[in-house]
């Protein structure tokens, strides 16, 4: 009898779990339109506040050549960290990363400070991005 019971029950397992594993769901349009507004309005936001470090500012004579070849040599080290140049009167500043947070780029601070031991965090609009 014990093992009559324990085969219907595993009979009943089988098919609660094989029922599990084709839910459809129904979404109302009017929650579909929201969501690709919601994701398009964020598409043209572009820009929020953040934070980025800041490797390099320099002024005078061929700047923009010095913060172009320092750019470069950056993202041969470290390719996975997007780096920016900028041109505030008069210098040109080499900002690197998209922090959300302060922490987040005090990681990426105390991984290129070896190289880069002047670097310091700032204040900066970064890139939205999804991910």
């Amino acid at each position: 009898m014990q093992k009559i019971i324990a085969t219907f029950l595993f009979a009943i397992l089988c098919i609660f779990v094989s029922a599990q594993s084709s839910v459809h769901y129904d979404v109302e349009p009017a929650i579909t339109k929201i969501q690709n507004d919601y994701v398009a309005k964020w598409g043209q936001i572009g820009k929020i506040d953040g934070y980025r470090i800041q490797i390099l500012a320099v002024t005078g004579t061929n700047s923009k050549g010095q913060a172009e070849s320092a750019k470069a040599i950056f993202e041969g080290q470290f390719p996975e960290i997007p780096a920016y140049i900028t041109y505030v009167e008069p210098y040109f500043r080499i900002r690197i990363g998209n922090f959300y947070s302060r922490l987040e780029a005090y990681k990426t601070l105390l991984e290129i400070q070896w190289q880069y031991p002047n670097a310091y965090i700032i204040p900066d609009k970064i890139d939205y991005s999804d991910n």
